[in-house]
Parts: C-alpha cells; structure tokens; sequence
C-alpha cells in the first residue's frame, strides 16, 4: 500500500504513464481498424486472392465503368481514356449484343468486371422562340461495359492497395492480440492516472492550473477543439493518404484534450469542485444572494408592518393577480369563465382555511385558559401571523406548567419543611408535657408553683394542637393525604358528629338546630376526611358564636348536588372579607383571646376538595355562613 501511495505521488510516474497509454490508445485503435477493414473485406473467411480481386472489381473496375460511361454520353473519345489508363475495354449493346467500341483482343488480364445494364444518355441544347437555352438529355440506348485489368494498368495507389491488402492479410490475427492486450493495458494505465491525479507528496489533495478553470468554460473550449477535429477532417476527405495523416494528428491532439479533460474531471470530484467551480454557479450564486439579500429586507419590512395592512396588501395582490389574467381573456369567454370559477373555488378554500386555523387558535386557548397546560395547539398547515401566534400560545402553556412544576415543588417543599420541624418540635414538647404531668402528680404545695403548673399544661397542650394543626393543613393543602371517595349518609354523620359536641355546646351557650330534607342523603365522600371538616366547623361555631344563640346546620339536595350550611352568629365584630378567612393563620377574632391556630377553615377547605367538593364563606354583618357542595351517590 505504501509502494502504491509513493507511486500515485510520483510526477515521473504520471507522465511516463500517459506516454504509455498513448502509445496502447495508438495500438488499440490500429489494431480496431484492421480487424474492421479485415471483416468488412471477408478476411477472416476467404483467400487473399479473393480479397485482392474482390477489391480490384469493387474499387477499380467499377470506377474505371463510370468514367468510360460518362465519356461515352458526351460524345467524346473512350480511346484515350483507356490509352492514359493502360486498361482493355469493350463496349457491348445490350439489345443486339454487338460491339460499340473497345481495344480488348483476348490480352491476358488479372481481373475482368462487367457492368450491370447502364443507359447512356446524351445532353442537347435547345432553344425557344424567346431565345431561351434548355438542356434536354437524349437517351442513347442500354449498353454493358466490361473493363480487363492488367498489373500494367494498375497505378501507383492500385499497387500500395494490394500490397497493403498482404499486410493486413498476414497480420488478421495479430490484430485481435494486439487489440485485446492493448486494450487490457490501456484501460489499466487509465485506472492508474484517474486513481493519481491530484495525488501529491506528503499525501496532499491539490488542484493544478487546469483544474482551477472554471468547468463550464473548459468543457466549452474542449467542444470547440472537437467541432474543429471534425472540420478538419471533413475538408481531407478527398486525398486519402492526406486524410490518413490528418486523422492521426487530429486524434493525438483530441487524445490528449480528452486525457486532460477526464482527469480534470476526476480530480474535481475528489475535491468536491465540480459545481461550485464554474462561470454559471459563481453568477448564479451571486445573483441568488442579492435576490435573498433583496427579499429578506422586503420579508423584514413586511413583517413589521401591522396586520391589518399586511392582509389588505395580500387581499390586494391577490384580487390584482386574478384581475389581470381574467383581463388577459377578454376575447375567450369560455376559457374566462373557467377561471372565475377557479379563482372562486380557491378563494373560498383560503377562507375556509383561514377560519380552521382560527377556530384550532380559539380552541387551543380555551384548553389551556381551563388549565389543560398539557395541550398543544397544532400548527401543521399554519402560516405566518397565525403560526407565530398559535407558537406564542403553546410557549405560553410551556411557561404555565413550568410555573406550576415549580409551585408544586415549593408546596412540597413547605409540606416537607413543616413536617420535619413539626416531628423535632414534639419530641421536646412531649418531654414537656411529661414532666408537667409528672410534676403535677407530686403535688407541689407551693400555690405559686401550682399555678405555674397549670400553665405550662395548658399552653403545651396549645402548642400541641398547633402542630397537629400545621401538619394536617399542610398535608391537606399539598394533596398528599389518601382519598377513598364511597357512599356516606351525611344526616347519620352529622348527628353523630353534633351529638359528640353536646357538652361543648353547652358549655358555650349553644343551641344547635339539624334540618334535613330527608332522613336519607348520600354523598360520595371520605367519611374520616368529612368528619374532619365538620369537626373544624363545629369548633369553630362553639369558639366564635355569641352566647345564647343558635347554630344552624341545614342539609339541601338540589339536582345532582348536596348543599350543606353551617350558620352562627358571631360574638366578634367581623370586619374581615371571606377570603381572607380562608386564608391560613387569619382569625375572626384579631385581638387573638380566644385559643386558636387560624388553621381550621383552611384544613376543611382542603379536605373538602380532596373530595371533589367545594367551600364557601359568606359574611352578612354578624352571620358567619359556610356552605359545603358534594356529588350526590345515586343509589
């Protein structure tokens, strides 16, 4: 391989390898020629004498025929002809058979060649009345001719013919070696220089001067050199020992113009060359940027311009264009009218596609407006403003999720961060409330100290609750609890639930009033998770009502929904939107006398959602009302 590399890189090598098959080009094609002239002349398949005479008949019988014919329709002396030739000859009538002319008296001959029937013909001049020279031919009879030809009558060339025909006589199966050996070595050494070319030392791909002209112009320049091959030959055609010269001359120089312009080729392609290095791309390429350059400055105008412009300039150009083609057939009515109902039939698909875009956008954002940040807005078939506008929709949607990807992270964060702490805040707590418990239990008789005792009980039992309270809302608020929606009868729950309250009730000065439509009301609902809300609920009536009032809990089925109401007057000023009621930490009662977390509301909010429900606050002056919604269970 490395011998093969060096030999490729070698200039010595190239050259020697292109006089080389030259020299087997030469050979192929002499030897191409001979086998043609060999099979034209039957050489392959008669004797050398019946070729020699075959050809003395053909090419010299015949045109001695001709020429003795033509004088012999002029009227003019065959004698001398045939006298200047050194030939024998008779000229025969064919209707009689006789004798018309000739010098042949039984002389001995190599080749004698008789003609088919020939009629002469013998040009007069005739003149009109106006004086008016016509050239009528005159038939002079049919006649054979028959010429006897002698190694006398034979030229120089007749002589070189036959002689040429022993050459390639001896040399017939010479020829097809020689032709198949210089060939297999020819299309070898060829191989050779289209595998070296542009192959320089060091292993290095380069171009040389030629393979630097444009490709367009040096295939044009090698056209012409072979158009002016031709010429030159056509005008040769007459001499043939100088047509013989000129073709060989002419097919050296067009050998090499070829040779060159192959290898040219070759190495254009190695280099990846060959379209770019040419007249018509450098121009073409030149005229395609001015037209993008040109195009995108007219494509930035218009995009900048208002939409409404932008669509009346495209409606213009459009009526404009349908305009000047239906003016075009002014005077073809029928092929007018087909066109009018073509440019209709497109107009209204522009229409019809316009609006399916719109209502795909329209669509789209009222998917993601209700909160499907999921959905993508199909832009296929979309174009311009109205792609550009549905993309901007689909980003809008990407940012909406991750927005909410990260909202949800820093919930769960929190959640994670309040339960943590929430589990290290127990531990000392616990202690705590131990050694109270324990302390307590000893019976301290220090009344001072009892009293310490008492409070620290009562605020570590606080303090307590506010975690549980803290966990559980962040639990519930981060969706994170297990839901197991099932048929639940709220009337049984909630009397349950109002009859566990009794002894806070009446500690507070409560009357608590159940109404319900009927005695059976099923809901799908989480019966520990619903009991929570209404636990919430009702501590918070027996915390924040006003002493010797009612509390009202009302249970409604209305359609497919079950309404349930908690009313309460309140004891506190309520100078506070429901919302922020709901908010967690926030409390009706701002002065904070009341124990409390601000907690309870939100933690029945979120479970109620948890549970496909709803909650809502409502506040009339001193009436504090809570309305609970839940699916019904269809039984």
């Amino acid at each position: 391989v490395c011998s093969m590399n060096k030999l490729t890189e070698n200039l010595a090598a190239k050259i020697t390898a292109i006089v080389l098959s030259f020299i087997a080009f030469a050979v192929l094609i002499t030897s191409i020629c001979g086998i043609f002239i060999m099979l034209e002349s039957d050489g392959y398949s008669e004797s050398n004498a019946e070729i020699k005479s075959d050809v003395l008949k053909y090419r010299i019988g015949n045109k001695h025929i001709y020429n003795i014919l033509d004088l012999y329709s002029s009227g003019q002396s065959t004698t001398i002809y045939s006298e200047d030739q050194s030939i024998y000859y008779l000229i025969e009538d064919a209707e009689t058979g006789g004798v018309i002319d000739g010098n042949y008296n039984g002389e001995a001959f190599l080749v004698k060649q008789q003609s088919e029937r020939l009629t002469a013909y013998e040009e007069r001049v005739q003149t009109d009345q106006y004086g008016n020279e016509t050239i009528e031919e005159i038939e002079k009879g049919d006649l054979y001719i028959t010429v006897y030809l002698t190694r006398e009558s034979l030229s120089g060339r007749g002589k070189l013919l036959l002689d040429s025909i022993d050459v390639l006589y001896n040399l017939r199966f010479y020829f097809i070696v020689a032709a198949a050996v210089s060939g297999l070595i020819f299309f070898s050494l060829l191989c050779f220089l289209f595998a070296a070319q542009s192959h320089r030392k060091g292993g290095v791909i380069a171009l040389n001067h030629l393979d630097k002209v444009p490709f367009d112009l040096l295939t044009g320049i090698v056209f012409t050199i072979a158009c002016m091959s031709i010429w030159i030959l056509d005008y040769a055609v007459g001499d043939t020992i100088y047509f013989i010269v000129l073709l060989c001359l002419v097919l050296s120089v067009d050998y090499f113009v070829a040779l060159g312009y192959s290898l040219s080729f070759a190495a254009r392609l190695k280099t990846h060359t060959l379209i770019k290095n040419n007249i018509m791309y450098i121009c073409g390429n030149y005229v395609y940027k001015l037209l993008k350059k040109f195009f995108c400055r007219l494509g930035f105008v218009f995009k900048n311009l208002p939409t409404v412009t932008k669509t009346a300039a495209i409606t213009g150009g459009i009526a404009v264009f349908e305009f000047a083609v239906l003016a075009s057939f002014t005077y073809l009515p029928l092929i007018r009218t087909a066109l009018l109902f073509w440019f209709l039939a497109l107009d209204t698909a522009l229409v019809v596609s316009v609006a399916i875009v719109l209502k795909r956008i329209k669509e789209g954002g009222e998917r993601i407006a209700k909160g499907d940040l999921q959905y993508k807005i199909d832009t296929k078939y979309m174009y311009g403003e109205f792609k550009s506008f549905a993309e901007s929709l689909n980003n809008i949607s990407d940012g909406l999720a991750v927005a909410v990807d990260e909202k949800m992270k820093s919930e769960r964060f929190k959640t994670e961060l309040i339960t943590n702490v929430s589990h290290d805040i127990k531990t000392p707590l616990t202690s705590i409330i131990n050694y109270v418990d324990l302390i307590k239990t000893s019976q301290p008789e220090n009344e001072n100290i009892k009293e310490y005792i008492d409070v620290l009980d009562r605020q570590s039992a606080r303090l307590k609750k506010l975690i549980e309270d803290l966990v559980e809302a962040s639990k519930a608020s981060s969706g994170s609890l297990a839901v197991n929606l099932a048929p639940c009868n709220i009337g049984v729950l909630l009397s349950q639930t109002i009859g566990e309250f009794d002894e806070k009730f009446k500690k507070a000065n409560i009357t608590p009033v159940l109404k319900t439509e009927t005695e059976n009301v099923i809901i799908k609902a989480d019966a520990r998770h619903l009991w929570r809300v209404t636990d919430n609920l009702l501590n918070n009536i027996c915390k924040y009502s006003q002493e010797g009032t009612r509390a009202y809990i009302d249970v409604e089925k209305n359609g497919g929904k079950v309404f349930i109401t908690f009313k309460n007057v309140s004891k506190y000023e309520l100078n506070i939107s429901s919302e922020e009621l709901m908010e967690r930490f926030v409390r009706g009662d701002k002065s904070r006398h009341t124990e409390g977390s601000g907690l309870g509301l939100s933690i029945a909010k979120s479970l109620t959602e948890l549970q496909n429900g709803s909650m809502e606050i409502e506040v009339d002056g001193d009436l504090f009302k809570v309305v609970l919604c839940f699916d019904t269970e269809v039984e």
